[in-house]
């Protein structure tokens, strides 16, 4: 079901997308705009927990805010279907990668030297906005956000190996929480490429189905949501090691669920069976 051109509020669209606007005139995809909620949630969250801590920079909140932009750009593209705030949805990945990568290229290093990579990581993304917004190509856009996911997940793990004492409780907590951060964010991958494949396929069962159990068939939401957890896991992860934070408690660091995954299978169910060997002794 769709709705006429003449009840839709934001016009005509511009954007190569299929509309619906099944819930309200004022949103074209409603689950798709809903879902952005996990992104603002989880950077809301980091953002006032750094607000807690004492000398933070503002180097450690950059990641969250470019967390929170991925949120706000992709509702206003899946709210209005317009080519504008598709550019936006697009150029938002760069956005919250780019911080990202900054902290795990800068650790232990000077403010010149933090100073000297922010300048030139801003001017190399001043460049890909620029260069994505006159061609509308994605091939160099895609390669981009894959290259700095790439560096960033080596460098976290490296990370982990050097932040963490060896055979630790603490790093089996972290190495289970980016287990589980890696595969939640590649379930979403899936769902998205599914979506992308079997597009007619899952529209015709919606409508068959019918509302509100057809909501369970966007999988394009549900990339928003694994993606959204996913992506601040590692965000997180990488902010608590980099800074060289206590690694005492680390459950309570982290918005659910990275501290049942510290726990969980993902950390080899060891850490609980750490702690309480330790308490017996």
């Amino acid at each position: 079901m769709s709705a006429d051109t003449d009840d839709i509020f934001w016009g005509l669209q511009t954007a190569k997308a299929k509309s619906d606007y099944v819930v309200t005139r004022y949103v074209a995809e409603f689950i798709n705009s809903l879902t952005n909620l996990v992104y603002i949630s989880y950077a809301i969250y980091g953002i006032r927990q750094l607000r807690q801590k004492s000398n933070v920079d503002n180097f450690r909140v950059l990641p969250y805010w470019g967390l929170m932009a991925v949120g706000i750009c992709s509702a206003a593209f899946h709210m209005s279907l317009k080519y504008h705030t598709q550019m936006l949805d697009d150029l938002s990945m760069l956005f919250a990668t780019t911080p990202v990568l900054h902290r795990v290229l800068t650790v232990n290093a000077s403010h010149r030297k933090s100073m000297s990579m922010a300048l030139l990581l801003g001017s190399a993304l001043f460049g890909l906005v620029i260069y994505h917004v006159v061609t509308d190509e994605l091939i160099l856009h895609s390669v981009s956000f894959v290259g700095m996911v790439t560096v960033i997940g080596v460098r976290t793990m490296q990370l982990i190996r050097t932040q963490t004492p060896a055979d630790s409780v603490s790093r089996k907590q972290v190495w289970g929480i980016v287990r589980f951060g890696a595969l939640i964010f590649n379930v979403g991958y899936w769902c998205w490429l599914l979506d992308r494949w079997a597009c007619g396929f899952l529209q015709s069962s919606r409508a068959t189905i019918g509302l509100p159990l057809a909501f369970l068939l966007e999988l394009h939401g549900w990339w928003h949501i694994f993606t959204g957890i996913g992506a601040y896991i590692f965000i997180a992860v990488v902010d608590h090691l980099v800074s060289a934070e206590d690694h005492g408690d680390i459950e309570a660091s982290f918005a659910w669920p990275a501290p049942w995954a510290s726990r969980s299978i993902f950390a080899g169910r060891k850490p609980a069976e750490d702690r309480a060997g330790r308490k017996q002794e």
